[in-house]
């Protein structure tokens, strides 16, 4: 059985895995190298982008996250953060699973996670400290967006969560 794509229309909020959140502008016929695509056109906070419709995977982008759905993500961040490995490797690679998965239940771990290491070690990685940036500010876009509050609202509210559990983490399992 063949999953179908998910079509998006113009005016709707999306995920993308790299570019983070943006609004469906419209869909434009555009000629590459002598072949013409049909491409969303998408508006981030950043840039313009166009992805080719049909070759859109399912883990490019996705429809941003209902209320409703956006209750489990505060369910996870209200939760004290898990002890992430010792290893950097491995952190690293948790790091980069979020990052290509595109998931905001995966993304609320980890932001948690790594406040809670940074708040028990004093500092982070770079690598990590850059990803607690960079994913934090995807959460926020998303919340805003789902939530309908301005980000410095979500940001104070974000930030309220990780702080109430800020003390020893849960081992992981």
């Amino acid at each position: 059985m063949t999953k179908t794509k998910e079509t998006y229309a113009p005016k709707q909020w999306i995920v993308h895995r790299h570019y983070g959140v943006g609004q469906v502008l419209g869909i434009e016929t555009k000629s590459i190298s002598g072949e013409e695509n049909d491409y969303y056109r998408i508006k981030t906070r950043n840039s313009t982008i166009w992805v080719a419709i049909d070759q859109l995977d399912e883990n490019q982008f996705r429809p941003v996250v209902t209320p409703q759905e956006f209750d489990e993500v505060l369910a996870i961040l209200e939760r004290p953060p898990r002890q992430m490995k010792a290893n950097f490797n491995a952190r690293k690679r948790r790091i980069n699973q979020v990052k290509f998965k595109n998931s905001p239940l995966a993304l609320a771990r980890i932001v948690r996670d790594l406040w809670g290491r940074q708040s028990r070690r004093g500092s982070l990685s770079n690598t990590e400290h850059s990803a607690l940036r960079r994913f934090t500010r995807r959460l926020l876009a998303e919340w805003s967006v789902c939530m309908r509050v301005d980000v410095p609202e979500a940001q104070k509210r974000l930030y309220a969560l990780l702080q109430k559990n800020e003390g020893e983490p849960v081992k992981a399992s």
